[in-house]
């Protein structure tokens, strides 16, 4: 545990510094760009999301299972990431060559106005040279190298940080500075990790390795692809049946939220490992009371972001992304939720029940169709986050309950459902209209983070020891 609450402190630290990146940046990015700009570069994103993450065919999930099979040998552990690294290559490189040939036309059926030249291409390359780079990030966190994963993350994010300052305010190219920012960040990452990797691995590949990390991959490959869409599916229709200005809009808001889910795969950097240790080791029964402090974490974020943004968003925002805040406030729900997810996909996965993933995932899609376009419609960006929302709980709910089946785990349930309560109970009092209260908001606000804390040591999960050793510890590794 000791060494878990010392990674836990890196991967924080690249997930608070990455974080306070995206903040200074993103109201510098609205005050550039227009709402319909930045929609075209969050579109090419979305779609190159979607098919890169389909090129891939779910390796980095075969990749990421087998890893522990052979983690004692490190033989073995280079033929399994280079025979994977070198399939998703040959995959990527076919798909970049077919989007430079159609780009034109591929774009022309995304955007609904004109769209600049090579935005297509370049988005696709950085997100291909990023799938590529997630191969040996996999690899440091299952290692539990996480000083060497936050200094590689932190990285990209510094290189995309700068890069975009700088391109926007020296050049004209407007929405083209988030794409030359986002190809240079992920060609240097990837160089660098390929480089550093090769010089203590040297590469090696192993057919009848990739083909076990196939079958596990292949069923997966539709759960990959549909999960892609399920996820960005919000994005997608508003671009389709609103504007690109509206994804523009909503993207502010999805990315402001994004941070509790940045923010729970920080401390899943930590505990998936872990979850299948336990579950090869055959001790599920000690999940529960492992994983519960993580999840408090994650709802003391969550409240913060949600409690908070409309703060944030009035004081640094344009004020026509202003409805970014419920936004916000309607995706916290969402993201949180994913959490369990992050419980019920390695279950699945040990169990080698990777078929009902897919299953799972095309429910999703046709749920988050059958509520996003009707709701879209009603109510614009905000009905796009409900949809999602309420999408994502149903799912999520599901999965806990299929996964619990196959593998197990004894579950805390009452202390899981008081923090979620108390979590619902502060999107009430963050959707309020305090006009009649002013003054108060602020102070409500603060009181309700108090609580939670308070609620925290009423229940056992942090104590002032625990609290004292995370300050140090946190404090040891800036010094």
């Amino acid at each position: 545990m000791h060494k878990d609450a010392k990674n836990l402190v890196f991967y924080l630290t690249q997930i608070m510094v990455s974080g306070v990146l995206m903040i200074i940046s993103m109201p510098i990015v609205a005050h550039n760009l227009t709402p319909g700009e930045l929609g075209q570069f969050v579109l090419a994103q979305v779609y190159a999301g979607v098919v890169v993450g389909f090129s891939n065919l779910g390796l980095l999930t075969g990749y990421e299972r087998n890893y522990f099979l052979y983690e004692d040998s490190s033989a073995k552990l280079a033929q399994l990431i280079y025979s994977a690294l070198a399939f998703v290559l040959v995959s990527v490189s076919l798909l970049i060559i077919g989007v430079y040939v159609y780009q034109e036309s591929i774009g022309q059926l995304i955007f609904s106005e004109e769209f600049p030249d090579n935005l297509l291409l370049f988005v696709f390359i950085g997100s291909a040279a990023s799938s590529l780079s997630q191969y040996y990030l996999t690899f440091y966190k299952n290692s539990g190298l996480a000083k060497y994963y936050m200094v590689f993350a932190l990285l990209q994010s510094g290189v995309y940080f700068s890069a975009t300052l700088l391109l926007l305010f020296l050049s004209d190219l407007k929405v083209l500075s988030l794409a030359y920012a986002w190809l240079l960040s992920n060609l240097l990452l990837l160089t660098i990790l390929s480089l550093a990797h090769i010089k203590n691995n040297p590469v090696d590949f192993n057919w009848k390795i990739l083909k076990e990390m196939l079958k596990i991959s292949i069923p997966l490959t539709p759960s990959v692809f549909f999960g892609f869409i399920s996820t960005k599916f919000d994005k997608i229709m508003l671009g389709l049946i609103s504007s690109t200005g509206a994804v523009g809009v909503y993207n502010i808001g999805q990315t402001l939220a994004l941070t509790i889910f940045q923010f729970m795969t920080g401390l899943g950097r930590v505990f998936q490992p872990q979850v299948y240790r336990k579950l090869f080791n055959k001790e599920s029964d000690k999940l529960s009371e492992y994983i519960l402090p993580f999840f408090y974490l994650s709802i003391f974020v969550a409240l913060i972001v949600a409690l908070f943004s409309k703060e944030l968003i009035l004081v640094f925002f344009p004020i026509e992304y202003l409805y970014a805040v419920y936004v916000v406030i309607v995706l916290s729900i969402y993201y949180i939720s994913l959490f369990f997810g992050k419980i019920t996909g390695p279950q699945l996965i040990f169990a080698k029940k990777t078929h009902i993933v897919p299953l799972l995932t095309l429910a999703g899609v046709f749920v988050n169709v059958a509520l996003n376009v009707p709701f879209i419609i009603e109510w614009g960006i905000v009905g796009a986050a409900w949809a999602t929302t309420i999408t994502g709980v149903l799912i999520t709910g599901v999965g806990y309950f299929i996964a619990q089946r196959y593998v197990r785990i004894s579950w805390h349930v009452r202390k899981f459902l008081l923090l979620y309560g108390f979590f619902l109970l502060g999107i009430v009092f963050a959707l309020m209209d305090y006009d009649k209260l002013i003054g108060w908001e602020i102070l409500i606000k603060f009181s309700l983070i108090g609580l939670y804390i308070y609620l925290g040591f009423r229940l056992a999960i942090i104590d002032r020891n625990m609290v004292r050793s995370a300050l140090l510890s946190f404090k040891g590794k800036l010094s």
